[in-house]
C-alpha cells in the first residue's frame, strides 16, 4: 500500500538515502518505507532516527574526491 508523507519528510528521506551506493538505494528506500509504516504518526524525529539506523545497514558512497576539505574551524584567506 503506498503511503503518504508531507513534501518535508520526502525530501529528509531522499537526503538521507544520497550518500548510499546507487545499487542499495532502492532497498534502503525499502526499508524505511517497511520501518515508517510500522508508526501510526511520521515526523521528521522518526524519519532521522530510521535513517540513522538504516545508513548503518547500507554502503555509504566513498566521499567524492573534488569535495571541500573540512577545515576544523580554520579559516582560508582568499
Amino acid at each position: 500500500m503506498p503511503m503518504s508523507i508531507p513534501d518535508d519528510l520526502h525530501h529528509a528521506i531522499m537526503q538521507a538515502a544520497a550518500p548510499i551506493v546507487a545499487a542499495e538505494r532502492p532497498a534502503f528506500l525499502e526499508a524505511m518505507a517497511v520501518e515508517l509504516i510500522k508508526h501510526p504518526e511520521i515526523g521528521e524525529g522518526l524519519v532521522h532516527r530510521c535513517a540513522a539506523d538504516l545508513q548503518r545497514r547500507f554502503t555509504v558512497e566513498a566521499r567524492h574526491e573534488t569535495a571541500p576539505p573540512r577545515l576544523l574551524g580554520k579559516r582560508l584567506n582568499v
